[in-house]
């Protein structure tokens, strides 16, 4: 019988580490360190960088270890993998794009029309700031199933919240009652994505201020949204 010892299986992001390096990610998994958190940080930085200058099939870990001036071993004490990395700079973007649809504490009151708009020019802006890693992301979802269900997670909050947002505007008056929530808010969220990919990594051209301002205006009436219930008949 061989002596020689099997293989690390594959993955489509590269070997899959075993033995020492498992245990150090299991190890250092529950004893943090501030000096270990930034040491992960630099990493996930430098793994975006590496990816929009070499695309997700381009990157080797070498690239990402020599990028963030870490040894190459140090890679394996927190990811497992390319795809592990990757999956890291998705869940940074993915809060982005959270903080960006969310209400910024401490931002003044405004009426639904003005929150609405607000809400859409900060996703573009997100967008725009991320375009290249979104990009990316919808690239490699095709081929990689993990990559996908993070995604489709990613959008399925969004759709939720839009669909919480709309079933507020109803039961306020302030929407079309006779519209589902959710079916709408997929429909509407659809057109903001595909429109800011297009327009942000796909080659189309519009004036920032028509687009976001069209945006809104397009949401406001598919909703039938106004600013207050309409006065009842004495």
């Amino acid at each position: 019988m061989s002596s020689k010892t099997p293989a690390a299986p594959r993955t489509r992001g590269g070997w899959v580490p075993a033995g020492t390096s498992a245990a150090r990610r299991t190890a250092h998994a529950s004893r943090t360190t501030a000096k270990g958190q930034r040491t992960r940080e630099e990493l996930v930085a430098a793994a975006r960088r590496v990816f929009e200058r070499d695309g997700y099939f381009g990157a080797r870990v070498a690239d990402i270890t020599a990028e963030a001036g870490v040894a190459h071993g140090s890679f394996y004490t927190y990811f497992a993998s390319r795809q592990d990395v990757f999956v890291a700079v998705m869940r940074e973007v993915g809060e982005q794009f959270r903080v960006a649809v969310a209400v910024p504490p401490g931002e003044p009151r405004a009426g639904v029309r003005a929150a609405l708009d607000r809400a859409n020019r900060r996703y573009l802006e997100a967008y725009r700031a991320n375009s290249v890693i979104w990009a990316l992301a919808e690239q490699v979802a095709t081929m990689d199933e993990e990559i996908h269900r993070i995604r489709l997670r990613g959008r399925i909050e969004h759709v939720e919240r839009v669909a919480n947002t709309i079933r507020r505007w109803q039961e306020r008056g302030l929407a079309d009652p006779d519209l589902d929530p959710r079916t709408t808010a997929g429909a509407l969220c659809s057109m903001l994505s595909n429109f800011a990919y297009w327009w942000l990594v796909g080659g189309d051209s519009y004036d920032p201020e028509t687009a976001a301002a069209t945006l809104t205006a397009l949401w406001a009436r598919a909703v039938g949204l106004r600013e207050r219930p309409e006065a009842r008949p004495c």
